[in-house]
């Protein structure tokens, strides 16, 4: 399994996601972690999906 977490600093989500980020580093599970300037909207997403999609096609390589 592949992990990818991409969050904004702005985003609601932002205290959340950075637990799970230090959960999953105490249990030396493999992820990659992403904070960026905005919010949880469109805008920032948009943004974001090349480096997603590339991810995720990495992980299909694999397979």
């Amino acid at each position: 399994m592949r992990w990818y977490i991409d969050c904004g600093d702005d985003d609601f989500l932002f205290e959340g996601n950075s637990l799970a980020h230090i959960a999953m580093r105490k249990r030396e599970i493999n992820h990659e972690f992403r904070i960026r300037n905005g919010a949880h909207n469109w805008t920032y997403w948009r943004e974001s999906l090349p480096e997603v999609l590339e991810f995720v096609s990495m992980g299909l390589h694999q397979y």
